[in-house]
């Protein structure tokens, strides 16, 4: 293979593990934030059900962030230390929320129900929940509008100004939404396996207004590209288009089928909506790994050292992927009994 192709490949791999990433794991934010907001007389019965569907699974949702960083690492390492230095305040935020939530997620189940404990670990497992992800996507509108500039080797950023654009917004609120919104159309199918018609109702709500936020909310995030990132743009009218237009018609399935009740087309297309807007991203993006200065060329490794990362990717697929699908499945099944009453459901 050519270095180009093995390059392609390799970002390929990194896609899908970014994907899956934001599927699986941004599903999981999501669910934080429901969490946060549960409130009446359904509020412990929420939390629990949140609770038993995270966590048989949601450690194992981690590893695809770490495939996705690890591999950045080792096949496109200048770029990985580029984006280290401009970018190292909103990442250091992200791994602290990241931590944070897991800790909060898992010492709120210790605790007495109703406990000031339980309350207090409840209230940092929402707030970590919401605000790592706006810093992810944050982040993800930094590389792609410019103001991340890498000239003779050295990287100008400023410590704030280079993920607080317009763009930089957008994208951090369009990843909230989009992880409110997949939470909610698993959640919704959660319940419906529990036989909580309430539980189903609030969700199903839940997903339709998180959904229609975030369609407008990518409706305002391409005006901001279009105005703050000429070169995304560029590629979204070249190569981007398809995955805007297949993006806009899952997401019309997803309301439709909210509102007949389907709950599982509603969240198969959900998932397409969002998978479509990170295949896109990436797309309109290349060839740049950080706009406009850092190419994949530019930053990739000796191509002994990408064939070799490009075969780790192939196996590691064939490996990782049949031994999670059956982690899911035989432990998703076992956390389908109803949700307890206490909503300690998490451990």
């Amino acid at each position: 293979m050519s270095a180009t192709a093995l390059q392609v490949t390799i970002l390929l791999a990194i896609g899908a593990g970014l994907t899956l990433y934001v599927l699986l794991g941004g599903a999981d934010f999501g669910g934080g934030v429901w969490d946060m907001l549960a409130r009446g007389s359904t509020r412990e019965r929420e939390r629990a059900l949140i609770g038993q569907a995270i966590a048989p699974v949601w450690e194992a949702n981690h590893v695809w962030l770490i495939f996705v960083v690890t591999a950045l690492l080792a096949a496109f390492p200048s770029a990985f230390a580029d984006l280290g230095v401009a970018l190292y305040l909103p990442f250091g935020i992200a791994i602290g929320g990241i931590v944070l939530r897991g800790s909060a997620f898992a010492f709120r189940a210790h605790g007495d129900p109703g406990s000031a404990w339980q309350r207090r670990w409840t209230r940092v497992f929402g707030i970590a929940s919401l605000v790592t992800p706006v810093v992810l996507g944050m982040c993800a509108g930094a590389i792609a509008c410019g103001r991340i500039r890498v000239a003779d080797g050295a990287v100008h950023a400023g410590l704030v100004s280079a993920w607080t654009g317009p763009v930089s917004w957008a994208a951090g609120l369009l990843a909230l939404a989009m992880c409110a919104y997949l939470a909610a159309t698993y959640l919704t199918v959660e319940a419906d396996q529990r036989g909580d018609d309430e539980l189903v109702r609030r969700y199903r709500r839940g997903a339709f207004v998180a959904g229609l936020a975030a369609g407008a909310l990518a409706a305002i995030g391409l005006l901001a590209i279009r105005a703050g990132a000429p070169v995304l743009w560029s590629g979204m009218l070249q190569d981007g288009w398809p995955f805007v237009l297949a993006s806009a018609i899952a997401g019309t399935v997803a309301l439709a089928a909210t509102v007949r009740g389907r709950e599982r087309i509603t969240r198969a297309a959900a998932a397409v909506a969002v998978a479509a807007v990170v295949a896109g991203w990436g797309v309109a993006q290349w060839p740049y790994l950080i706009v406009p200065d850092v190419t994949a060329a530019d930053a990739a490794a000796p191509a002994a050292s990408l064939r070799a990362i490009a075969i780790g990717c192939v196996v590691g697929g064939v490996l990782l992927a049949p031994s999670l699908l059956l982690l899911f499945r035989v432990f998703k099944r076992a956390s389908a009994s109803p949700p307890s009453k206490d909503g300690a459901g998490a451990g």
